[in-house]
């Protein structure tokens, strides 16, 4: 199973974001968000208002985890795909707002479907 990080910032970043959080995968960089416009991925500032992301933000805190500095694009959401090999996406997740992510059970599951099918 391969996997692969893509963020919105440079190779500085990339490599803060790898040592940080103690990676030994690949962390790519797209600044000009070219992959995250091919995914349909959103980007916008009105985001920010959204009370969905105060209440994540909240959950965020109460679990321990604190905002740093931001790298990159912040107004760009994210997402997890996975990709079975030959390119076949058997799973997407797009971020609605700012802490919207996936359950990570089902990233999994999918994950290792993919990685199993060959």
């Amino acid at each position: 199973m391969n996997l692969v990080f893509i963020g919105s910032g440079n190779a500085l970043m990339a490599t803060d974001f790898r040592e940080e959080l103690k990676l030994e995968v690949p962390v790519w960089v797209d600044p000009k968000r070219v992959t995250y416009q091919h995914l349909g991925f959103k980007r916008q500032f009105s985001l920010l208002f959204d009370p969905r992301v105060w209440l994540h933000g909240v959950r965020a805190a109460r679990a321990g985890f604190r905002q740093k500095a931001t790298q990159g694009d912040p107004w760009q959401q994210g997402g997890v795909m996975v990709v079975k090999k030959g390119g076949e996406l058997v799973y997407g997740f797009a971020s609605a707002t700012a802490g919207d992510h996936p359950d990570l059970d089902v990233v999994m599951r999918h994950a290792r479907a993919a990685a199993s099918a060959g």
